[in-house]
């Protein structure tokens, strides 16, 4: 075969522009510190570069998200470390109250100031932190308690409204009911209300498919008054422990929203039995807030003011203690002078004991969200360790391979001019 001047040219010319191609992707490199620059250098490697900044970033927004959580409990801590101080005095009030020389003056002096510590109490749970009450659950922005005068005493009143939201369809929203079966029942199911325990009959049939959803939540709203309405008997709705009717609605989207005026409200299965399960409300109450802390790991981190208030079975919660202790101070009778050393002193002793309970709680959810920023901070660390070893370059190593390039470069450019020599044509053209 015939090696033409045109044929060397064109060689010469592919050669060098891969060539100049080298040195320009080197000194790119050379001044960006990385090996890649755009995909295209290597679309493997620029893959894994891309995954491994992704979790760099979700990693930092995750200890961002546990930064914000932390100060939360912080505040959290420091507010029930205050409802503690404040139940000491009530305490030391109370055990004072029982001696023998005190006579109304001092009683109504001690009653006085527990009125100021009542009200003391409402200020500390409708504690605000980033615009939303840290003791108000999913409600942040209603202030979960209150104070009413009731007879010239302050009484402590709950403003929560408990909710269940239970979807018990999926896809279109529909009229009818689309979760499981669930036939008519004695017993179907429990709540807890109040801290009382509570079965529930399901009178009719609930059939998926058939049943109306409003006809659901009617009858269900029936069958849980009327175990409510057996609780309350013999009490009216202005003696302490009443519980308030609920309501039970169909939403729109396929949901059962139930609504307590008396504070948090749970369904629970009897052993065997998956009615609540079913219908799609033992999720319970919707007042936890959640936080993602790493990935798929979530964590719940609020308080609720019902958990402060209610630290025993049936009426035993604060707003009743505080109620009964300020008639019990106010009264002659032989009885209620005794409770304020025995059951009111009691009451105090376990809702401190409570409140305890309840900032141990939050202290082990702070060692968890310092556990998971360190496993965070670590893990970028290491990632960025790894990062770094993938795409930046050796500044030395590209040094000398930039000097060897810009070598080649230079003797291709001579060698050419003297292999590839002009002819008459080239002046010709």
């Amino acid at each position: 075969m015939r090696i033409t001047n045109k044929m060397l040219s064109n060689n010469f010319l592919r050669d060098m522009r891969t060539n100049l191609n080298n040195l320009s992707t080197i000194q790119t490199q050379m001044a960006t510190g990385k090996q890649i620059n755009k995909p295209s250098d290597d679309p493997a490697k620029a893959s894994k570069i891309m995954q491994m900044y992704s979790e760099i970033d979700a990693n930092k927004q995750y200890n961002e998200n546990i930064t914000n959580t932390s100060n939360w409990l912080d505040m959290t801590d420091s507010t029930l470390g205050q409802v503690g101080s404040v139940t000491t005095r009530i305490q030391e009030l109370l055990v004072s109250a029982g001696k023998a020389g005190y006579g109304p003056d001092e009683k109504a002096a001690i009653k006085y100031e527990i009125n100021q510590k009542v009200g003391e109490l409402s200020q500390m749970l409708n504690t605000t932190f980033d615009g939303k009450y840290i003791f108000g659950g999913t409600s942040g922005t209603s202030r979960p308690v209150g104070t009413i005068d009731v007879d010239g005493d302050t009484e402590l009143i709950s403003n929560v409204k408990s909710q269940v939201v239970a979807k018990i369809t999926d896809g279109a929203v529909t009229p009818n009911y689309g979760g499981k079966t669930v036939a008519a029942k004695t017993d179907a199911f429990n709540i807890t209300l109040n801290g009382f325990s509570m079965p529930v009959t399901t009178t009719s049939d609930i059939t998926s498919g058939t049943t109306k959803m409003a006809d659901t939540a009617s009858m269900l709203q029936t069958n849980i008054q009327s175990a409510i309405d057996l609780a309350n008997t013999g009490k009216t709705d202005t003696v302490a422990g009443f519980i308030k009717p609920v309501t039970v609605t169909a939403a729109a989207d396929g949901r059962f929203v139930v609504n307590s005026p008396s504070g948090t409200i749970t369904f629970s299965d009897n052993t065997g039995e998956t009615t609540t399960k079913d219908l799609g409300l033992n999720g319970g109450p919707k007042d936890t807030l959640l936080v993602e802390i790493s990935q798929g790991v979530t964590m719940d981190y609020n308080v609720t003011a019902s958990q402060v208030i209610n630290y025993g079975e049936g009426d035993n919660n604060l707003i009743n203690l505080l109620a009964n202790i300020t008639k019990h101070l106010g009264s002659d009778v032989a009885t209620d002078i005794s409770a304020l050393n025995n059951a009111d002193l009691k009451g105090i002793q376990d809702f401190a004991t409570n409140v305890l309970k309840l900032r141990s709680e939050v202290g082990a959810k702070q060692n968890s969200m310092d556990s998971a920023l360190a496993r965070n901070s670590d893990q970028n660390t290491n990632m960025t360790e790894i990062l770094s070893k993938t795409e930046d370059i050796d500044i030395t190593e590209k040094a000398m391979e930039y000097a060897t390039m810009q070598t080649i470069y230079m003797a291709a450019l001579q060698t050419s001019a003297k292999v590839i020599q002009p002819s008459l044509l080239d002046y010709l053209k």
